[in-house]
């Protein structure tokens, strides 16, 4: 859609005023919704006043000269978001119940195949603490952020960077990791670390 400008009226301390508002949707992901007054709920990629542009969620009339409230979001917010929502469809999905029952493994395979780059990452962390001979209690608390010494603090920072990148792939593996015993703990970290 070409550049296009939109008035909005904006409340201000308590004053109404009258703002023009540039915006481009410079691409249309998706239409989740339409209304029968001929509304339609998108999820697209707009540029708002000349700034990169960022994911939307917003009702647009169909001729998008109106709008209504909605949400932008960063690549970053919506990465997380999609994460998040993954998650939450899944855990009552058939494939995800199996997980609860105790099959750790199949988890770990889905996350090989559908995000390598966290497996690996993980992989290289649990490959460090063994060769630093860390037992698998030690590697939980540190995963967990339970202890640390100034000696781990890369360690630490790395543990955080993939948390941050991953954070409902990283949860999902802390409650795993807290669930499990010393022995099954073992072999979850032996079976990451031969992906």
């Amino acid at each position: 859609m070409p550049l296009a400008l939109i008035q909005v009226y904006i409340l201000s301390r308590g004053e109404v005023f009258l703002a023009t508002i540039q915006f481009e949707i410079k691409k249309r992901i998706a239409t989740l919704s339409s209304s029968p007054k001929g509304w339609n709920k998108e999820l697209n990629l707009v540029s708002w006043n000349g700034y990169p542009p960022k994911y939307d969620i917003r009702d647009w009339d169909s001729s998008y000269t109106k709008m209504g409230r909605g949400v932008t979001l960063s690549e970053g917010e919506a990465r997380n978001l999609y994460y998040a929502l993954k998650q939450l469809f899944e855990e009552n999905s058939p494939k995800n119940s199996s997980v609860q029952n105790g099959d750790w493994r199949k988890r770990i395979d889905e996350w090989t195949e559908n995000s390598p780059l966290f497996i690996q990452q993980i992989k290289n962390v649990l490959m460090f603490m063994n060769e630093k001979g860390y037992l698998a209690e030690k590697q939980r608390q540190l995963l967990m952020g339970i202890q640390s010494t100034p000696s781990e603090e890369a360690l630490q920072y790395e543990i955080e960077s993939i948390r941050s990148i991953y954070p409902s792939f990283y949860r999902e593996l802390g409650i795993l990791i807290q669930e499990l015993g010393e022995e099954e703990l073992g072999q979850l970290f032996l079976y990451i670390c031969d992906r």
